[in-house]
């Protein structure tokens, strides 16, 4: 985040002021601005050292290399598709980036073909990726932007997506409970909608918004009727609710 000549210079400067400040004003302000400094390293530099590059494994490396994401893209930004940031839609969403779908897949558990849930605004793209690497994919789909996907999906060969388009976060409960379910999406509360479709030994992972708008993907594992919570680190999806 700050080069080590960025916090050297910052330092002589407190060094010199210490030394040579006529005024007890500046070197007052001086020293505040240094533990501000010495307070916003401590900070933000473990955030960046947390973040997880795309690419953790060769599975998903491959998984996102078989899916095009310009597909999912209206032709004004089909030329930033091999970008790795997430990209903004016309109707407020976003289409996430490759990085922020390897960080997904690998914060999950190895299960032996398991049946995954994706719920989320403008996930056509995460879906085809979760395609690749699990033999039963369902999605729920909220955006406008949906009705691209069937054909996407169908152009691609990818038989093993289910899609619903619409608000019913409880539409493919009945071919539950799921052994993987991920929101794509931050929300503000966890509803029984999620959790209540989960299998024993299941893993739901979601994006838990703040008041200020900060997000965490939470990891909930059902095991023997409770749910062991684990944060994976901090996401940057559209709000859900």
């Amino acid at each position: 985040m700050f080069s080590n000549k960025s916090i050297i210079l910052f330092k002589n400067l407190y060094i010199f002021s210490m030394q040579h400040s006529i005024k007890r004003g500046i070197l007052t302000l001086m020293k505040r601005l240094w533990l501000f400094f010495f307070l916003f390293l401590l900070i933000f530099r473990p955030l960046a050292q947390d973040a997880k590059p795309a690419g953790k494994n060769t599975k998903v490396d491959s998984a996102l290399s078989k899916v095009d994401r310009a597909q999912f893209l209206p032709e004004s930004l089909k030329t930033y598709a091999d970008m790795d940031s997430s990209l903004p839609l016309s109707d407020g969403g976003r289409i996430p980036s490759k990085a922020d779908i390897a960080f997904v897949l690998n914060s999950i558990s190895t299960f032996d073909n398991p049946k995954v849930l994706i719920i989320g605004n403008n996930a056509g793209y995460c879906a085809s990726v979760f395609a690749q690497l699990y033999p039963k994919v369902y999605l729920i789909e909220t955006s406008k932007n949906s009705e691209l996907y069937s054909k996407i999906f169908s152009d691609n060969g990818l038989s093993n997506i289910t899609p619903y388009y619409g608000n019913s976060y409880d539409y493919f409960a009945s071919l539950g409970p799921f052994d993987i379910i991920f929101v794509q999406g931050g929300v503000t509360t966890l509803t029984n909608l999620f959790t209540d479709q989960l299998k024993a030994k299941g893993e739901l992972l979601i994006p838990i918004q703040d008041p200020h708008g900060f997000q965490q993907l939470m990891k909930y594992r059902k095991s023997n009727g409770n749910f062991y919570i684990t944060s994976v680190g901090n996401t940057f999806f559209r709000i859900l609710y």
